[in-house]
């Protein structure tokens, strides 16, 4: 049977002896997340399972610390586990609109790129030197003049034989032309045509006779020429080679375990050696209005390595926390420049997202934010259905951007995600998204409340200490961690239970800090928190001193004796988000 309540039993206090101390700033912080038992067992599942699909949904009220929790949870767990591996962009020698990405241990990305752009300008100091050389020019001239030898004495035979016949051989801007010799001159064109019909037919005879003669030695001019071209490339090669094949040397022995750099090595060389002339004269900016000469340096931007991800000072696997998951922060971009009014790029301007940063280690996602953003639901789930993470255009999928640009290569993706979202979303996605629950298979709930016992209660003051620390408060003294305490129990709506909607807790310690700091105390006591919640409710209760002026005045009138039939005084709690009232209602049946 329902009976009357004492007034005692209204309200149950904490006794601040309970808290085992003066002031938290003898408690030991706080380690770990506060009455949260199922949430963390989830967690930790959910981190440790090696299979795939094993990403972690939490779901959570805002203010009970989910993302705080969650982010120092994983750092903790992260400092035991590897440091993966960095990861580069190299120029695509054969396709430079495929830029290949490269994997180094953790550190080697920007060895490899500062040693890469080191070989480019040490190549770029001794090529010329190189080919400034006497002994270079002595080659040169050597080669030149053997082949020029050919080339005279088969220009001498053409002639002797075009005299023989009555012809000279004049060379002329289109070509080798045989002129007719009549005395011992050469005729015009006019002169040609005064001869009578039988000479001039004679001389055209053996002009056509000749013809094939000339066809065939241009031929073999021609391929003379080729041939200088060819010798010439080919000692410019050699002399190149030699000038810095010791560097390409010393660069594949110090990475001689990674094949991929390997191979990026010989096809860089291969490409100086068949571009050795941009090494050897100075690039000439084209010219502008206005100077830049930083389009001196575009031509050697191919060899530079792009280090997308260095995982250099990482200790452990990296926490990632994307506050603002649109598409090209979770997938990295291509950033593009101007050049005289045209956008440009290439593969140094691939940059980097979340998921490349988080590779190997954990990422946190808030979850409206996450499908709010265009693409970047999708094209996560897809990511890690294909294991994998690709830089592309957000524009394409749409088919808005049909320009040629850059596809780089993909990379292997291997990553545990905690999105982090209210209980309603998860039964959302759960019931409409069929790649959700393949993809989430972990959920971590948090609870809005813990039971109200004296370990528990020992934690709130861990907190409370920890707080303080971390936002440089005044530390409360016991009597007013037991005020909180009895806060904690008001905001669960249960005596026998405490909040852990520690974001409402944090802001009474602030607001008791703010008055403690007015009356110059050294500590937050009982009354400065007391205060403070009396002031946070005195700032929300307008509409509640409305209603009871207007019962006070007459204007609302309640009948508190005798009976009526079919009438009875109810009480209907009115919230006004973070306030909540009683008031008085009547209730009838008729």
């Amino acid at each position: 049977m329902p009976s009357e309540l004492s007034a005692e039993k209204l309200r149950r206090e904490c006794d601040p002896t309970m808290m085992r101390c003066e002031t938290t700033e003898g408690v030991l912080p706080l380690e770990g997340i506060v009455g949260q038992e199922r949430a963390v067992r989830a967690l930790r599942f959910g981190l440790d399972i090696k299979e795939r699909g094993f990403n972690i949904y939490v779901a959570g009220h805002p203010g009970t610390g989910r993302m705080t929790a969650v982010k120092d949870f994983l750092e903790q767990i992260a400092k035991a586990k590897p440091v993966p591996s960095d990861w580069c962009y190299v120029n695509n020698f054969r396709n430079p609109y495929e830029p290949r990405a490269v994997k180094l241990p953790p550190g080697k990305g920007k060895d490899l790129q500062r040693d890469m752009a080191n070989l480019v300008s040490e190549a770029r100091r001794v090529l010329p030197k190189a080919f400034e050389s006497e002994d270079y020019a002595a080659k040169r001239e050597s080669t030149i003049s053997s082949v020029e030898e050919e080339r005279h004495e088969l220009f001498a035979q053409l002639n002797r034989r075009a005299q023989e016949e009555g012809f000279v051989l004049q060379s002329t801007p289109v070509g080798l032309l045989l002129i007719p010799v009549m005395d011992g001159k050469p005729l015009s064109d006019r002169g040609f045509m005064t001869l009578s019909p039988q000479i001039r037919e004679r001389f055209e005879r053996k002009r056509e006779k000749l013809g094939a003669d000339l066809r065939s030695a241009m031929r073999q001019l021609r391929g003379l020429e080729g041939k200088i071209h060819e010798e010439l490339t080919k000692m410019n090669r050699e002399v190149a080679l030699y000038a810095i094949g010791h560097l390409v040397a010393e660069m594949k022995e110090k990475y001689r375990e990674f094949a991929d750099i390997v191979t990026y090595i010989d096809e860089m060389q291969d490409d100086i050696l068949e571009n050795v002339t941009q090494f050897i004269k100075e690039p000439e900016a084209p010219p502008t209005p206005f100077p830049v000469p930083w389009m001196k340096e575009l031509p050697f931007r191919r060899y530079e390595v792009n280090v997308v991800v260095d995982n250099s000072d990482l200790r452990g696997a990296p926490v990632v926390v994307e506050l603002n998951p649109t598409y090209q922060n979770l997938f990295g971009r291509i950033e593009k420049e101007a050049q005289f009014g045209v956008l440009t790029t290439d593969f140094t301007m691939i940059r980097a997202g979340s998921l490349h940063r988080a590779n190997g280690g954990y990422l946190v996602l808030p979850a409206e934010e996450l499908l709010q953003n265009m693409f970047s639901w999708e094209g996560l789930k897809r990511a890690l259905i294909n294991e994998q993470v690709a830089i592309e255009e957000a524009g394409e999928r749409l088919g808005f951007i049909t320009t040629k640009g850059l596809r780089p290569s993909v990379i292997p993706l291997s990553v545990k995600v905690a999105v982090i979202g209210n209980p309603l979303l998860y039964h959302l996605l759960y019931l409409s998204d069929m790649e959700f629950k393949e993809l989430f298979k972990v959920k971590a709930d948090f609870d809005t409340t813990m039971p109200r016992t004296e370990e528990n209660m020992q934690k709130y003051a861990a907190f409370i200490c920890t707080f303080c620390g971390k936002e440089n408060l005044r530390h409360l003294e016991a009597s007013a961690v037991a005020k909180i305490v009895e806060y904690g129990s008001r905001l669960a709506d249960d005596q026998e239970k405490l909040s852990t909607r520690f974001a409402d807790v944090a802001d009474i310690i602030r607001e008791a800090n703010f008055y403690a700091s007015q009356e110059n105390s050294d500590y937050i006591a009982a009354s400065h928190v007391r205060r403070a919640i009396e002031e946070k409710t005195y700032r929300s209760s307008l509409i509640q001193e409305k209603i009871k002026e207007m019962i006070q005045r007459g204007l609302f009138l309640i009948d508190t004796e005798g009976e009526a039939v079919g009438q009875v005084n109810g009480l209907s709690v009115m919230s006004l988000g973070d306030f909540a009232f009683g008031n008085p209602s009547r209730v009838t049946a008729s």
